[in-house]
């Protein structure tokens, strides 16, 4: 496949696609995502395109029908990329899936979905701010590759606010709606696998937590000012009515630790990257608010990186220890770094597509983009002689891959494998050679 824009080795990862789309469909799909990961500018669909080297191989409307018409789900193509996941995960061990936000921030008012959010980043505890755009809820499942672990969004959804659903007349879902139901369709999808999700204090609540999936549990943040309960005690022999649900009221987690007589512990962690020594107070109880009579286990942690004050984490499996906790509630983090890299180096906020469907869809690349550059290097990229390390003073030392030099690994390849046939005639290399040339030299 020499005159092939992308190395065949991505090709035919994305090959497994196929049966989410009709053939013309899958023929945009490959030369949309193939040109989303080498695009070295905005990535709208014509500079995809572009980016590409496709640019006349169909009228551009096509590439634009692709998100706002052509027939097929996200949720299909994100359960594929779910099961190529899995083939690199132990089968005892339990799938992470930490879910969470983002804003994508754009502009213009006749985006379809698009509202006014809080922006996370310039927001502060004193201020807040606000921009217009999308929010995504999203739903990774964190990989360990290379000596670090990596989280590779598969599962998405668009959030509304309630303005728009009322100016759109649809019905309003909350955040931790769409998270919930995204939690379900992977526990449907992967039902005797043990799913361990990791959510921020917006997404511990009784939406995701009470009558959730027999085989998922979730750890998140908890609050220092939680009403606990002590578990119901059980009924006296000949009792008449309905049976207590709950205990007696405990003491607030922040009350308990503040607490002279508290029973502190020592641990020591591994999170982001290295590892340190914190005191932890664990607590068995019912956070009965979030969830109910289901007994849970709350580790509030002092002198967690980072943070100046007391924290709290509370886990659905009251059997895992305080440092099992921390250090796996420690992985979301990770999320927000695909967050970054997303948007930083694969356009996910670029995309200026104004119609329903294709706001659904278009966003959702970059994210698949990321997952798709991961496994490929994974699986064969790591391999070839594209794959090196860049040598420059201030990385001396660095060993293991950064998702930047995956990205360069595979345009590396692509373009190598594009510029270096050895069969090719002069006039050949020319033709492949204008269009790339063409394309770098204007980027901007």
């Amino acid at each position: 496949m020499p005159d092939a824009t992308i190395v065949v080795s991505f090709a035919t990862l994305l090959q497994s696609f196929s049966p989410c789309f009709t053939a013309p469909s899958f023929e945009s799909f490959v030369t949309l995502m193939s040109g989303w990961v080498l695009n070295l500018r905005r990535h709208t669909v014509t500079e995809t395109v572009r980016a590409a080297c496709a640019v006349g191989t169909k009228h551009i409307s096509s590439f634009h029908r692709f998100f706002s018409k052509a027939r097929w789900a996200t949720d299909t193509l994100g359960l594929v990329l779910v099961r190529a996941i899995e083939r690199h995960l132990d089968a005892d061990a339990p799938i992470v899936a930490p879910v969470d936000d983002t804003l994508g921030r754009h502009t213009g008012k006749e985006i379809a979905a698009a509202s006014m959010h809080r922006d996370p980043l310039l927001s502060t505890g004193r201020r807040l701010f606000f921009h217009w755009g999308h929010v995504w809820v999203v739903l990774s499942i964190n990989i360990p590759l290379f000596g670090k672990t990596w989280a590779l969004p598969v599962l998405f959804r668009l959030y509304r606010s309630k303005k728009r659903c009322k100016a759109d007349k649809k019905p309003y879902r909350k955040t931790t709606e769409l998270a919930r139901e995204l939690v379900e369709l992977l526990a449907k999808t992967l039902p005797s696998r043990r799913i361990v999700v990791l959510g921020d204090a917006a997404y511990t609540n009784s939406s995701l937590i009470k009558k959730r999936p027999a085989n998922v549990t979730l750890i998140g943040r908890s609050r220092l000012d939680a009403a606990l309960y002590a578990p119901a005690p059980k009924p006296r022999k000949g009792q008449m009515g309905r049976p207590r649900v709950r205990g007696g009221r405990l003491q607030a987690p922040g009350v308990q630790a503040a607490d002279k007589k508290a029973r502190w512990q020592r641990a020591e962690v591994t999170v982001y990257g290295k590892t340190v020594t914190i005191r932890v107070l664990v607590i068995d109880a019912l956070w009965y608010v979030a969830a109910g009579s289901e007994l849970m286990r709350l580790v509030v942690v002092r002198g967690f990186p980072g943070h100046e004050r007391d924290d709290v984490f509370v886990s659905t499996d009251a059997t895992l220890s305080a440092k099992a906790i921390v250090e796996r509630f420690s992985e979301r983090w990770l999320l927000e770094v695909t967050f970054h890299e997303s948007k930083g180096k694969l356009g996910f906020e670029d995309p200026q597509n104004r119609t329903e469907h294709a706001v659904e869809r278009t966003a959702p690349m970059a994210l698949w983009a990321y997952t798709l550059v991961v496994l490929w290097y994974a699986e064969t990229g790591h391999r070839l002689r594209a794959a090196r390390l860049p040598v420059l003073p201030w990385y001396d030392r660095k060993t293991a891959p950064a998702f930047s030099d995956m990205l360069a690994t595979l345009r590396r390849a692509s373009w190598a494998q594009r510029l270096s046939d050895p069969g090719a005639t002069a006039a050949d290399l020319r033709k492949r050679i204008r269009p790339l040339v063409d394309y770098v030299s204007a980027a901007a």
